[in-house]
């Protein structure tokens, strides 16, 4: 029997529940076996791409490429819509919602974006920040390398969990994982990762797709927030909760602006849990 190597069997991210004999979820497609975990619920990819698939064939810069182009041609109406709203959003709101969050739970010093890509958050940081960032495709790690290093930073080009093991505990002031939690094949083990390079006074900020709006149970299988293969977890608001408090974490933002219904997107603020629990 020939093995594929480029993808891996996973179990249940969450409580790492074995869900091979639980039926496909609606919403499978190709060969790609998503998920409901029987135990706790939670929605992923069963079948994940190995992080070397993500590295090279899979990286963001191509896989977005992909499939921006392959949802202009399914619905060319729907995509010009979405991009002229997209455009008189920026136009309206100048001021990101990530900076905001920064500037209100971040205090100065280390910042690191895991997922960083080319470095467009690390750029918009104000000057008290020092910028850092993990990246695992080497082309986006280049770019953003140029953004940091002026600024005293640096960018890791590997995969997030074993970058993070290797830098120092207590290093960072902030945390930012924007739109980089639904790729990553082992999130709870990043999480944990993360917690122990994290100031007690410091804090993370999440956004990742929302599993429960609205607009994924009216669009079905032509919902946004469908990417395969690399989008590998969907979080609902109650199970991105779960996660963030099983690794040591205590929500200290999670409004109900953050995590609408009628939003495809959902954001949450975190801090170390107080009794301290133990990171890996």
């Amino acid at each position: 029997m020939t093995v594929d190597h480029s993808v891996r069997l996973r179990d249940c991210p969450a409580c790492v529940r074995d869900n091979r004999q639980e039926p496909l979820q609606l919403f499978s497609q190709d060969q790609w076996q998503l998920k409901s975990c029987a135990n706790c619920k939670f929605v992923y990819l069963e079948n994940a791409p190995a992080y070397e698939e993500l590295r090279e064939h899979l990286a963001w810069e191509k896989s977005f490429d992909r499939e921006r182009d392959r949802r202009q041609q399914a619905e060319p109406i729907l995509q010009w819509i979405d991009t002229v709203a997209t455009r008189t959003r920026k136009k309206l709101f100048r001021r990101k919602k990530l900076l905001k969050l920064v500037d209100d739970h971040f205090i100065g010093g280390n910042v690191l974006d895991v997922g960083c890509g080319a470095g467009k958050h690390l750029a918009m940081l104000p000057r008290k920040y020092i910028p850092h960032g993990i990246e695992a495709s080497v082309a986006l790690a280049v770019a953003a390398s140029h953004i940091t290093a002026p600024r005293g930073g640096f960018i890791a080009s590997h995969n997030a969990l074993a970058a993070l093991r290797q830098l120092q505990r207590d290093r960072f002031s902030g945390i930012i994982m924007h739109s980089y939690l639904e790729h990553e094949v082992n999130p709870k083990e990043v999480l944990s990762a993360a917690l122990r390079v994290l100031r007690t006074e410091g804090a993370i900020i999440i956004k990742v797709p929302n599993y429960a709006s609205l607009n994924r149970r009216i669009r079905g299988r032509k919902w946004c927030g469908f990417r395969f293969p690399d989008h590998v977890n969907y979080f609902t608001p109650q199970s991105l909760r779960q996660l963030l408090h099983d690794t040591g974490y205590r929500i200290i933002r999670m409004s109900f602006q953050d995590r609408l219904p009628t939003s495809d997107n959902m954001w949450a603020v975190a801090a170390k849990a107080r009794s301290g629990a133990a990171a890996c």
